[in-house]
């Protein structure tokens, strides 16, 4: 099961940073959590020029929910955003997606 993530930030500049110093990170501590990232992209036109955008792989029988929220409390996720101020997320849009094969 994949989920696309749509993280909208207050400007390109935080959204530049938060893909570059931030993912970075999450790529390396997702994984330990039972995540497997697909993809992670930031928008390269203007008016989505704030926004980085993720594809995760879950285990078929996965609640995304509650593996999502278990890596929110985890030290490392802590360690990975320490610095960065969360007021910077004006939206986070997360939809399951199905294959169509």
């Amino acid at each position: 099961m994949e989920q696309l993530r749509i993280y909208t930030l207050a400007d390109k500049e935080t959204a530049e940073h938060y893909f570059t110093e931030r993912w970075d990170k999450h790529i390396r501590s997702l994984p330990k959590f039972g995540f497997e990232i697909k993809g992670v992209y930031i928008g390269n036109t203007p008016e989505i020029a704030n926004q980085v955008i993720v594809i995760i792989s879950f285990p078929d029988n996965a609640d995304p929910d509650e593996m999502t929220e278990q890596y929110f409390k985890s030290p490392e996720f802590a360690d990975n955003m320490a610095g960065f101020e969360r007021s910077k997320f004006t939206n986070v849009e997360t939809k399951i997606l199905r294959s169509a094969n």
